[in-house]
Parts: structure tokens; sequence; C-alpha cells
């Protein structure tokens, strides 16, 4: 019963991966069905949500300073959710320093989340295009000129870049997260060229103002949940593989956990959504991409642990039978030939199992920390 188990928990959980990397592989490598339009360059306001970051909203604000777009087609509003650090006072002090740059300041208390004090940001914004950064994350210079061609097209609702983490070789951690972003990409490339990906990254999100009407606050993640919300509206929304940003990941195993945890509990929220939209025949992202991204963030998590726990039970009761053997030998020289993306692969669902049980146990992260 355990070897019956075992062998069909494997078929389906590396079936599912395997399945749809190899179907997306048709799509990465083809040209874009998009009229991107290079002089293209509408007004953009730029919001910056905030909760105690003291240290980066300085130098936040000046690298959006320093990008490459006409500034009198740029607003800057920094979205504070009752900050009870220095702030605040970060925020007014540069404001006062540079008063060529058009910056404002939304300030809600009490504490309510991130979507929340952006859409407060929003009702301020008056812009046709609304980018969001998140506060801890750098731009190059030429970042809008990279994105905006794409939001010419009138299809296009809109557009999300790709973290570059900075500290990759600051441990076994960051190393292991830089295999996951690289698979990760890779999906979310598929998905764009196909027609959409709804996973959105914070450092860099780019919305037409009439593709939305407000950032989701039902499942705590404001920028995929609100790409799902571009997509229902009748857009597409894609990453651009050049767009990137820089950030920093933690180098400590627990720090990760706890980021992940929240995250996955928030992206499995939105596959719910999704997968209550299929139900309903109301879900307007193709079920190509629906049916297989539920399957990884909500059923997979449970076959892998079917499949974890049945794998030691065989080795324990029969740890010198053929299939035990094999299960040994071949984790060992998984681990020898591709050691980092086994170890992620195996980390990241032990994660969306944890963000599962916290979203069924009723967790919400709504309000954002660190």
């Amino acid at each position: 019963m355990l070897q019956i188990v075992f062998s069909f928990s494997l078929f389906i959980f590396l079936g599912t991966y395997l399945a749809y990397f190899l179907y997306l592989r048709k799509y990465v490598g083809k040209t874009w069905n998009i009229k991107a339009n290079g002089k293209f360059e509408p007004e953009v306001t730029i919001l910056i949500p905030v909760h105690n970051e003291e240290a980066n909203i300085e130098s936040k604000l000046e690298n959006i300073e320093n990008v490459l777009y006409p500034k009198e087609k740029m607003e800057i509003i920094v979205a504070d959710d009752a900050s009870n650090d220095g702030s605040v006072n970060k925020i007014e002090g540069f404001m006062e320093r540079h008063p060529s740059l058009n910056i404002r300041l939304v300030r809600q208390n009490p504490r309510a989340g991130k979507s929340a004090a952006l859409n407060k940001a929003l009702q301020a914004s008056t812009k046709p295009v609304v980018v969001v950064s998140d506060a801890d994350t750098r731009w190059p210079p030429d970042i809008l000129r990279k994105a905006m061609p794409y939001l010419a097209d009138l299809n296009v609702g809109a557009v999300t870049g790709r973290g570059v983490n900075l500290n990759v070789g600051g441990s076994w951690v960051t190393r292991a997260e830089e295999s996951y972003l690289q698979l990760v990409n890779f999906v979310r490339l598929g998905e764009s060229k196909i027609h959409s990906t709804i996973r959105f990254e914070g450092g860099f999100c780019a919305y037409k103002r009439d593709a939305f009407d407000l950032f989701d606050c039902e499942t705590g993640s404001d920028d995929s949940g609100t790409a799902l919300k571009v997509v229902s509206r009748g857009y597409r929304t894609i990453l651009a593989p050049e767009v990137i940003f820089y950030t920093s990941f933690p180098t400590s195993f627990l720090a990760k956990f706890k980021i992940k945890v929240r995250r996955a509990n928030q992206l499995i929220g939105l596959w719910v959504k999704c997968l209550k939209l299929l139900f309903k025949g109301k879900l307007s992202l193709p079920k190509r991409i629906a049916i297989a991204e539920i399957a990884l963030f909500i059923f997979n998590p449970i076959i892998f642990l079917i499949l974890t726990a049945s794998g030691i039970a065989l080795i324990v009761t029969s740890p010198f039978s053929s299939l035990s053997l094999a299960i040994i030998f071949s984790v060992l020289g998984l681990l020898v030939l591709a050691r980092r993306l086994i170890v992620e692969l195996f980390i990241d669902n032990i994660i969306l199992a944890c963000g599962l049980v916290t979203f069924l146990f009723g967790r919400r992260y709504i309000a954002w920390g660190r």
C-alpha cells in the first residue's frame, strides 16, 4: 500500500511541474504578440508604500529622483501606514530639500495595511499610469523607459518587473532563492507570452489607471491581487523581462521562512479566489494558466507532504527494498547534481504547506511587516 501511495504521489507531484514547465517552454522563446511603442511616454504616478522605513525611504526617494524620465511627467506619492519611527520626518525633510520634485505625503492612521495605504494614496493620484514600488527596492535609471512601451498596447493593462538579488552569495539561503527566482521568472514569462501572469512583484508594478478601481485588500496581495483585477477587466498583465529592480534577500532561514509563509498565504488566497471564479465561470485568466497555478499552489503542497511521509515510512519499514534504495540513491544523486534546486524545491513546498495551513485556519496577512 505504501508503495502505491508513494508512486502515485511522486507521479502527480513531479508530473504537475514537468507538464507545466514543458508546456511553457514552447512559449518562452516566442516573440511578443504585443504592439509596443518605444516612444510611448505617459505621465505616471509613483506610489511608495511605507511602514517604518526610516532606514530606506530617503535613499529610495533619491533613487526615484535619478530615474531617466521627464520630471514634469512624474508625481511621487508616499503612502505612510502609521509609521512610528522616523520615516515621516525623513520624507518631509527630503521634500523640503527637493522642492522641484513633485512629491506628496499621504498618511494613514491607524494602521490598516499596505493595500489600504495605497488606496488612500490612489485617491490623490492624477496620472493615467500608476507605478508601485516598495521602499526597500531600487530601480536602474532606465526602468520606466523600458516598461512604458508595453503599456502602449491597448490590450496590456499592467506590467511588472523581475527582482534581482544584490546579495546572492550571502548564504545558502540566498543562493537557493536565486534558483527559485530563475524558475519563477521562467513561469511568469511563459504565462505572459500566452496571455497574462498575475505573479506580480512589489518592486515594480505599473498599472493603467482605468484598468482597475482599487488595490486588492481581500487577499493582502496588493500586487498579484490587483493584477487579477486588471485581467478581470479584459486586459493582459505581463512580465517584461528586461524591466529589473534590485533588492536584498534575507540571509537567514528564519527570516526567509517568515516572509515566504506570509507571501504563500496571500497567493494561496488569491488562487482560491481564482478557483471559485473558475467554478462560477467568471475567471478571465486563461484556464490553462489558472488550473496549473491552482494545482501548484493548493494541491501540490498536500501531495508533497503525502509523498514525503510515505517515502520516509517506506525507508523506515523496508530499508533494503528496491524502492527504498532507489529513493535513497535518487535523493543523494540529486543533492550532488542539483543541490540548490532540490533544496529550494523542498523548502518551497514546506512553505506552501505552512501557508496553506495558516490560510485554512483563517490567518490573513493584511498589514505587512518585517
